[in-house]
Parts: C-alpha cells; structure tokens; sequence
C-alpha cells in the first residue's frame, strides 16, 4: 500500500481547535508573554490592540489584562465559545475577506501564526494598513521552517515536522521580501526563543521569529513610540 500523500490546509476550523484541545495544546507558552511585551516596549502607556486570529485566546487576554484596549477576530465558533473571558469584542471572521470594519483604528495589529494560513497574505497585509492608527505597527509572529532541525531532517531525506494545517510556507527571506511588497519595513526582527544562539543566528536557531512592521509611508525612523 503506497504512502498517503499529504495534503496541507484545513478545512474544518472548528474540528481543527477541538483536536487541539482534546491533545493539550493550547496552554499559554512562552511566545504569547513576548508578543506582549513587544507591544509593550512599542506602547507602554497603553493603546489599542486587534488580534487577528485569536485562537487559543492567551494574546488576546494577556493584552486586555494589562489595560490596552483589545479587539480580536477568529474564525472558528468553536474557539471562541471556550474564552473564559470577556469577549464582547471579539468578532467571528474569515481573515481572507480582510479585517473586519470595527469602527475604530488600531496601535497594534497582531498577526500570529496566522499568515500561513491566508491564501494571498501579501493581500491581507496591504489591506491591513488601512487599519492602523497614524503611529500604528504590525506584529507578525511567522514559524521559522529554516530552523536547524528541519534542515537536518530534508539531509537525512525526512520531511520535516510542520504543522499540516499550513495553506502557504514562506521562509523568513520570503516574508521578509513580502513585507517589504506589501508597502512595510522591518523595525524588529528577533526571535520568540531567549537562547543566545537565536538572538545571534534567528533564521537557523530561532522556532518562531516576530517581526514588528510600520508602513513605509509613515516610516519616519526607527524607534519607539
């Protein structure tokens, strides 16, 4: 019997977050503490906040805990009916349509593991700038699939171990590349790990690498607000 073919995407959100669960994956970790405390080094005396993909809720919650004023989007009802907490402000969308309108703009556009996927991101981030405040950045959080481990693993002839749920693979280069099509420049790049090896080398050691972007027509220098 021939080996089953992968086949990448998903197609069923809502079974997607319940097979998630049932296996335990969906405690807070480490990268939802340091997408907030990038926010927080951007915004210290605090601002407004969309969470596009909210997932498993732990970016989405740590923000509204620490006073900034959160938004969310997620596509799955399922997800959305475990938050234990306040979500009135949390909308069930399909990213692919674009943000919805909330009426409002935002400091901080938060894009975690989310871009992967979209099936056009190039199209989502341009449309997403019209979503910023005047001083507004976004924070994008990609799975980095040129990490060491995988590089040994194509060697030895293995696929590597990513996520099927992915619609798109892009590199860190490719993305950085997307960015800057998009109408972005790269403020931040760093990696979610805290080894010395990531901070040195985050397209070899790094699992998760954030970038934090402003559009380059607001660009004017580096730096926090």
């Amino acid at each position: 019997m021939g080996t089953k073919p992968r086949q990448f995407g998903v197609g069923d959100h809502d079974e997607y977050w319940r097979e998630r669960k049932a296996a335990s994956r969906t405690s807070e970790k480490r990268v939802h503490r340091f997408i907030l405390q990038m926010i927080q080094e951007y915004y210290p005396k605090g601002g407004r906040v969309l969470d596009c993909g909210v997932g498993d809720g732990h970016v989405f919650r740590l923000c509204r805990q620490n006073h900034y004023d959160t938004y969310g989007v997620e596509y799955s009802k399922e997800a959305i009916s475990w938050y234990e907490f306040p979500h009135e402000t949390i909308r069930q969308a399909d990213l692919n349509q674009g943000i919805p309108d909330f009426g409002v703009k935002f400091d901080a556009i938060v894009v975690s593991m989310v871009l992967h996927w979209l099936a056009n991101p190039e199209g989502f981030l341009r449309n997403a700038e019209r979503s910023l405040t005047p001083n507004g950045r976004i924070f994008v959080n990609i799975p980095n699939i040129t990490n060491y481990h995988y590089r040994i693993g194509f060697l030895f002839g293995r696929f590597p171990t990513v996520s099927l749920s992915h619609k798109n693979f892009q590199t860190p280069a490719e993305c950085e590349e997307m960015f800057a099509a998009a109408g972005y420049r790269i403020e931040t790049m760093a990696p979610t790990k805290p080894s010395i090896k990531a901070r040195l080398w985050p397209r070899l050691f790094g699992s998760d690498i954030l970038y934090v972007l402003k559009p380059v027509a607001r660009s004017n220098g580096a730096g926090c607000a």
